[in-house]
């Protein structure tokens, strides 16, 4: 893919078509822990290059805000958020979370609080997550719902990530199923561990590096499947089915009833909020067994500032020791592992000069489907997917499917 076109589906300022497609879906903007206290501390964030402030107000009712005072411009996260309202330290103006001025301690004029407001936009709590939409009011798209939204509250349990990092950078890197097996293998492989030992372990289908793939379009995106060998068998193969759902989302299965839900949510063309919804239907998880699956539980990620503590090319956390000594890539989890290998493209890189074989097939048709998107958006105002209320019944799996199967209906 050409640079310049590449960097129409990455870019997501106001001004850009890519940005300009995402504002017609909802967008989660913060976890529901980030703001749990009410009249708590206001959290400062950005989405889609918009500078936001996150609160939730006395009553327990959140709201998100243009983070610029209506007044002087200075920043609300460092108000007081009391008695229903946030109120900017400055000269105490103060806001409702719908953007109403509550009060101008500076001025008595009753029509200026009647006639302004601060610019505030809508918001739905659900799933541990809070949700905001940024595009045109006449335009908002119905409140979508997800297999996950379904799943019991103690089987789901959400967590974010901040990654200095372009987001199609992270989301290529979640359709790729071709890296599994090679980036992952301390987790997925096994066999190439005791083998180091001087151990015997049976091979699985993990250990088939050379996928092969079948993708079909949908009103959503796409979704694809990655076959792989069964050692042993001819009648089957192992299928890891995972849905690409626009304008950034994925699912990835895990084992049995186990999901996860990503979404790699740009906060600006340089840093991306990857939400995470680990979740089951059926088989209970707490919260401490899916943060270490996830791997937020080393000291670089910070759970009070949803951060992963890495920057290129200075300190990444690759550990060159334990790379002599068993682990692969040297990174502590697959988390890691990911984020190392998006921030090392953070450097201008010039995408005409890629390589890419039959195996990248979900990649490309990743930026196809996004090129397309903002085409559509372009001509007609077309936002994929964004209209379609009940998105439950789109899902990730990972399983044995026989040859006389249908991937597509299993």
């Amino acid at each position: 893919m050409r640079n310049e076109r590449y960097n129409l589906i990455a870019q997501t300022g106001r001004d850009t078509p890519m940005g300009k497609l995402m504002r017609r879906y909802w967008l989660p903007v913060a976890l529901s822990s980030q703001v749990a206290e009410p009249d708590g501390k206001p959290l400062l964030t950005w989405l889609l290059g918009e500078r936001l402030v996150v609160f939730r107000n006395t009553q327990g009712v959140v709201g998100v805000l243009d983070d610029h005072c209506l007044h002087r411009g200075v920043s609300l996260s460092l108000g007081r958020n009391e008695d229903c309202g946030l109120r900017c330290l400055y000269h105490g103006w103060k806001f409702a979370v719908d953007g109403t001025i509550m009060e101008t301690p500076n001025d008595t004029n009753p029509a200026l609080r009647a006639n302004r407001k601060a610019r505030a936009y809508p918001v739905r709590e659900q799933s541990g997550l809070i949700w905001t939409y940024l595009g045109p009011a006449e335009l908002e798209p119905p409140f979508r719902r997800f297999d996950f939204d379904d799943a019991p509250e103690g089987q789901r349990h959400a967590f974010r990530a901040n990654a200095r990092a372009n987001y199609l950078a992270l989301w290529e890197g979640g359709v790729d199923s071709s890296h599994v097996g090679m980036l992952h293998t301390n987790d997925v492989r096994p066999s190439w561990a005791a083998k180091q030992r001087g151990e015997d372990v049976p091979a699985s289908a993990w250990d088939s590096l050379a996928p092969s793939y079948e993708v079909d379009d949908t009103d959503y995106g796409y979704r694809y499947v990655a076959f792989r060998a069964i050692p042993g068998r001819d009648d089957a193969r192992h299928a890891r089915q995972v849905p690409a759902i626009l304008p950034c989302m994925r699912f990835i299965p895990g084992h049995s009833d186990f999901a996860i839900a990503l979404m790699d949510v740009p906060m600006t063309d340089t840093e991306t909020a990857t939400y995470q919804i680990a979740y089951s239907h059926n088989e209970p998880i707490t919260r401490e067994w899916a943060r270490a699956f996830l791997g937020f539980n080393g000291e670089r990620f910070n759970e009070e500032t949803c951060t992963v503590d890495m920057t290129w090319p200075h300190d990444m956390g690759q550990d060159r020791e334990a790379m002599k000594n068993g682990s692969w890539s040297g990174f502590a989890a697959i988390e890691f592992e990911d984020v190392a290998m998006a921030m090392s493209l953070n450097d201008p890189y010039d995408r005409s000069s890629e390589t890419l074989v039959a195996a990248d097939i979900a990649v490309t048709r990743l930026r196809q489907t996004l090129y397309k998107a903002v085409q559509a958006h372009e001509a007609d105002g077309t936002a994929p997917g964004a209209g379609r209320e009940d998105m439950t019944g789109v899902i990730a799996y990972d399983r044995v499917v026989l040859n006389s199967e249908d991937w597509k209906t299993v």
